[in-house]
């Protein structure tokens, strides 16, 4: 049976009545933080299990004589953020008609010059010579996309990016983690290590480790075997706290 929890408050909840506290000395902002932590370890286990978790399709224009476009990044206002983890498959129109999948290139790796430039060389056309527009290619370099051949008109939504989007940082206790109901027990278990390290608990904090280490074997287990069709109930597995 899933998880009946719908927002970090309900997790806050059930943190402060296993680790015997109050709001006052244990705070939201302080478990705030460490849902963060937790939450996005458990994102990185789940994308490793099926990307398609959390998969986005990013759409741009082409520009003439542009080469890069940026892919979307990581918050550089919050510690944990989110934004892109790994590019899965590259599309480009140069006509707004006739689209074709690029394949990956390592740009370390080419004969010729690759980068263009208006003021010193070489040309675009130049630079073209080595591509066609039928079988395009794309490199990742700097939290970006280059393209190959480089567009020599503009193409509105003429490239799509599909990608692995790590989900935006949770940013209070009615935010709602992005992720199956069924292992926010997982998310309480690491907030819960965390808050027994904080407060000096050693043997409740072992207990909590290895719970957070149970719930994120019986996560994989589940994801690998059922598809995401089918979810267990993690807490029978889990050690009760002093």
């Amino acid at each position: 049976m899933a998880s009946s929890w719908q927002t970090l408050s309900n997790v806050y909840t059930v943190v402060r009545s296993l680790s015997n506290k109050d709001s006052t000395t244990l705070s939201d902002a302080t478990l705030l933080a460490f849902a963060n932590k937790y939450y996005y370890l458990i994102v990185r286990e789940l994308v490793g299990l099926n990307e398609e978790f959390y998969a986005n399709i990013c759409v741009a224009d082409l520009v003439a004589n542009q080469t890069e476009y940026a892919l979307p990044i990581d918050s550089t206002s919050t510690p944990y953020g989110g934004g892109f983890i790994k590019i899965l498959r590259v599309e480009v129109s140069h006509d707004a008609t006739n689209w074709y999948v690029a394949k990956p290139m390592d740009l370390t790796n080419q004969t010729n010059p690759i980068i263009f430039s208006s003021a010193t060389g070489p040309t675009v056309a130049t630079i073209n010579q080595d591509y066609s527009s039928t079988t395009p290619k794309y490199a990742f370099l700097d939290k970006s996309i280059w393209l190959y051949p480089i567009p020599t008109a503009a193409v509105t939504s003429g490239l799509r990016t599909f990608f692995i989007e790590r989900p935006d940082e949770l940013t209070s206790g009615t935010s709602t983690p992005d992720l199956p109901k069924d292992w926010l027990g997982i998310l309480q278990e690491g907030m819960l290590y965390d808050v027994f390290r904080k407060f000096g608990r050693t043997s409740d904090a072992r207990d909590a480790l290895g719970n957070w280490n149970v719930g994120l074997a019986k996560m994989k287990e589940s994801e690998q075997v059922v598809n995401q069709e089918q979810r267990f109930n993690m807490k029978s597995v889990y050690k009760s706290y002093k």
